[in-house]
């Protein structure tokens, strides 16, 4: 029966394989004749992981034809899930910009929601301005390539060998490159007003949380 068993999850992960679906295995191949499924139980639930992340387990170890202990698993995944589930961890999670799979009980959920939100809000507003200072960086950088392209076409018009045509084109690409020059040139204060604003909700957030925690 074992046999017929692996059999089929190795024809199972031959498929997932070919469509592309197999990836990294999830345990090493030491993990997985190591057998220490407890331990890796409470690494996936420290993490957050759900317990489903056993099956990706049970895929990758089946080449070595070993089957994970799923008692032991869940035994050490409920051990690390708990640690996960800590108010102070949710905080962080939510402040790295994490995902939360919903494994928490519903004993610990509730307050693991309320720390993992206030810690997405930060991590959202500090997003927010990093954001609006790598657009204002852009188009800085920009601007002075327009400064030098504009002079580089201006100048060009004055070369006695360009055809009356060549000469219309370069007074035309001038002519857009000093169009696109006072677009960011406006864009820019309004990028910086943006971020000043959002620089200071930040701040704000950072002082409310502080005084909570």
């Amino acid at each position: 029966m074992r046999e017929i068993f692996l059999k089929f999850v190795a024809a199972v992960a031959v498929v997932l394989t070919l469509a592309g679906c197999s990836g990294n295995p999830s345990v090493s191949e030491s993990q997985c004749v190591a057998g220490d499924w407890q331990t890796v139980g409470y690494r996936d639930g420290v993490n957050g992981l759900r317990s489903t992340q056993l099956l990706q387990h049970q895929d990758a170890c089946v080449q070595h034809d070993v089957i994970p202990d799923r008692t032991t698993y869940m035994l050490g995944w409920t051990q690390g899930m708990r640690e996960y589930c800590r108010p102070l961890n949710a905080f962080v999670t939510g402040e790295r910009g994490q995902r939360y799979y919903n494994v928490c009980p519903a004993s610990m959920d509730h307050d693991f929601q309320v720390a993992y939100k206030e810690g997405r809000e930060l991590y959202l507003a500090r997003a927010a301005v990093a954001n609006l200072e790598r657009k204002i960086i852009a188009r800085e950088n920009r601007l002075e390539v327009l400064k030098a392209e504009i002079v580089s076409s201006a100048t060009s018009q004055f070369d006695p060998l360009l055809t009356p045509a060549q000469r219309i084109d370069l007074i035309a690409y001038t002519q857009r490159l000093t169009e696109e020059k006072s677009r960011i040139q406006a864009e820019i204060p309004e990028l910086e007003d943006q971020l000043s604003e959002r620089a200071k909700r930040l701040d704000a957030l950072t002082q409310t949380l502080a005084s909570v925690t």
